[in-house]
This record gives C-alpha cells, sequence and structure tokens, in this order.
C-alpha cells in the first residue's frame, strides 16, 4: 500500500489546483516512469473557486441551535453577516440525476425571494450520511448553497410535516479564482497498433480531507494494473493510465484529457475508459457500463471472477454522472466505473488508512484488468 499510504500521510488533502495536488500528481509521474512507462505530466487552467468562510446554518425556530453543513464549491456568498429566512421545501437538486436526486431546501428572505438553498445529502446504499463537500452541480447559477446532513433533514422534514415553520441564519463565503492550475498524470504502455484502452482513477480529494478512499485506494489500484499490464504476454493494444485531477470540480482533468485527445486526432482509437474510484472499503459492488457492448463485458468479468459471491450485492449502473467515466460517456467512448461501498467516511476528514481493505484495493486492480484483458483478446 505504498502510494495510497503516501498520497494519505506524506500529503495529505489534494484538493485540485493547490500544492497538495500538483506534490501528488509529480510522485505518481515518478512512480509510474520508475515501471518504465513513457510518462507526461498535463498542466491545464480552470476556473476554481476559494473558501473564505465555511457554511453555518443557525436555526432560529421552532427550536434554536445549529444544523450540519458542509461546503458546495462553486457557490454563492451571502452578506458577511449571514441572510435570515424561512427555510421551505424546494424540489430536488440532481446531483447524479436519475441516481442521486437530493432534497432541496429554500431559505426564502421576508421580502419573498429565494436567496440560497441547501441540498440534503440521502446515503446511498443505506447509509446514514452526513454533511460533505460537493460541487455545485449548476455552477452557472451561483446562489448561495451548501450540503445538509441527513440527520438535520429528517429534522426538518419532521417539523415541517408537523405544521412548524423552520427560521434559519445562514452563513456561507466564498468567491471565484481564474488561475488555478491542474495536473493530470498520463502514463502510455505503447503496443502494436494504436488501438487505446484507458484506465483512470483521480489523484485529488474533496476539501478538507485525506481521500484514502475518496480516492488514493483508486490509484493504488491503478498503479496496481500498469504492473498486470507490463506482465501480460503478447499485449497488442496500446494502454494510457490517466491519475487525473480536478474530478471534484466536474471532471475537469478528464474532460481536458478527452479534449487533447481529439484536439490531437487520436480520440477515435480510444476504445473505452475504465475508471476506479472509492474502491478501498465496502461490500457492495456498483458496475457502471456503458453502452449495452460494455455491459456485456461486464457481464463476462462478473462471471469469470465470481464477483456475486465476493460481494453482498451487485449492481450494474447504465450511462450516471458522477466521477471520470462520464467524460468518456461524454465524448461517446464506452466507459465503465467500479465503484465499491459502503465508504462510512466518503469525503470526510476521517478518510484516512484505518479504513483501507487492501484486498478490497487487489479486487478492483483485478477487475479493471480483467476487463482491460477482453478488448486485448478481440485484438488477437
Amino acid at each position: 500500500m505504498e502510494i495510497v499510504r503516501y498520497l494519505v500521510e506524506n500529503i495529505g488533502p489534494r484538493w485540485a489546483g493547490r500544492s497538495g495536488a500538483a506534490q501528488a500528481a509529480q510522485y505518481l509521474a515518478e512512480k509510474f516512469s520508475q515501471l518504465g512507462l513513457q510518462v507526461e505530466i498535463q498542466e491545464f487552467p480552470f476556473v476554481g473557486w476559494e473558501v473564505d468562510e465555511p457554511p453555518v446554518l443557525e436555526v432560529l425556530q421552532p427550536e434554536k441551535g445549529r444544523a450540519s453543513v458542509a461546503l458546495m464549491e462553486y457557490s454563492g456568498s451571502t452578506p458577511a453577516e449571514g441572510l435570515e429566512g424561512e427555510l421551505r421545501p424546494a424540489g430536488q437538486a440532481g446531483i447524479v440525476p436519475g441516481f442521486l436526486d437530493w432534497p432541496r431546501y429554500a431559505i426564502v428572505t421576508d421580502d419573498h425571494r429565494a436567496a440560497a438553498y441547501l441540498i440534503a445529502h440521502i446515503g446511498l446504499g443505506g447509509w446514514f450520511a452526513p454533511a460533505i463537500p460537493l460541487a455545485n452541480p449548476e455552477p452557472f447559477y451561483p446562489f448561495p448553497m451548501a450540503i445538509l446532513s441527513q440527520a438535520d433533514h429528517q429534522r426538518f422534514a419532521d417539523w415541517l410535516e408537523a405544521g412548524e415553520r423552520i427560521r434559519v441564519r445562514f452563513r456561507a463565503r466564498g468567491h471565484y479564482v481564474e488561475h488555478f492550475t491542474g495536473h493530470n498524470v498520463v502514463a502510455t504502455l505503447p503496443g502494436k497498433t494504436e488501438r487505446t484502452v484507458v484506465l483512470c482513477a483521480h489523484l485529488d480529494t474533496a476539501y478538507g480531507t485525506p481521500g484514502a478512499n475518496n480516492n488514493a485506494g483508486g490509484v493504488q489500484a491503478l498503479y496496481a494494473v500498469a504492473q498486470q499490464l507490463l506482465a501480460m504476454p503478447e499485449r497488442r493494444l496500446r494502454y494510457c493510465l490517466l491519475a487525473c485531477d480536478a474530478t471534484e470540480w466536474h471532471y475537469l482533468g478528464s474532460r481536458f484529457f478527452i479534449q487533447e485527445a481529439r484536439a490531437q486526432g487520436w480520440s477515435q482509437h480510444i476504445l473505452a475508459g475504465i475508471n476506479l474510484d472509492t474502491v478501498a472499503s465496502g461490500d457492495q459492488l456498483y458496475f457502471l457500463a456503458w453502452p449495452q457492448s460494455m455491459r456485456d463485458r461486464a457481464e463476462r468479468v462478473v462471471a469469470q471472477l465470481q464477483l456475486r459471491e465476493r460481494f453482498r450485492t451487485l449492481e450494474f449502473l447504465g450511462p450516471l454522472a458522477g466521477s471520470d467515466h462520464y467524460s468518456f460517456i461524454q465524448a461517446g467512448i464506452p466507459a465503465s466505473e467500479i465503484l465499491f461501498w459502503p465508504c462510512p467516511v466518503y469525503k470526510t476528514p476521517e478518510d484516512d488508512m484505518r479504513f483501507v481493505d487492501e484486498k478490497r484495493i487487489t479486487w478492483a486492480s483485478e477487475i479493471a484488468y480483467t476487463l482491460a484483458r477482453t478488448f486485448e483478446e478481440e485484438a488477437k
């Protein structure tokens, strides 16, 4: 677990655009170079967002107190003193439309204006979820926003059902930053043809977390896949191992990688993108695979590796957003994501080595490698 341990304990939080993510990219470039791969660091500018003051939500009525909230990147700022208003249900927010549609609340001021929004974090797979930092799903509309814990959402829902009015004071401040720089690491293993399989894992983390599960474990699995590919006899395809930055900022690193592949005239040679994200714990497997041809490959891998016997549940998903596989889907490239769940410390400051299962990471690399082999076998 050398890589995951170094990323978590030596570097720590790796929020894109900061020194931690840049250090991680340099470290991973050196590790892939030591394997003998061709390595490039792709730098890309992006419009980022900086925290001026983490969000605070005070409950004024019907009972005074605090509620647990976490920042939302690319959201707007309240006045320095905060804003007061009545908390009202405001539909749903499509964090991952069609899969993660979470309850939304508006903070309505006394002039009847929806001045800010809170999005309730509803845990996946039965996890009772805390407030965690996430990116604004619609960054072009920078209302002041925050993520609300599931427990506080339930408390508010109970009050509203009982006919209570909820009044709150909300404060959150941040600003856009025009000149952030992301760093992708692209390690290439040449083949006998230009046809390429891209395997990826994001190197960055959410705000304020060392990111062992999200996603140092995925990077460790990606490195293990590189070692397996190097040992593959009679390799014909080209393989790109992509450790991408700025996934927490709307998958900007993988989107930039594909944009550059298109601009340089070789994106049409990409057969598939295989993504590893959050694979260091959990007894449930979510196997995203699109289109049907990729779903067929995934089902063969499940049968070959007897994955239904290893996991408590296994669910196939379609072309959903949520991580770097979606950048490939948007470009019309077949894609898959391997995700293990639950991760009780997902995107929290406690996401450290205590919650890393080496066996799970080994399984993830085995699944990704076996899926890549389905393309190699057809190339012979």
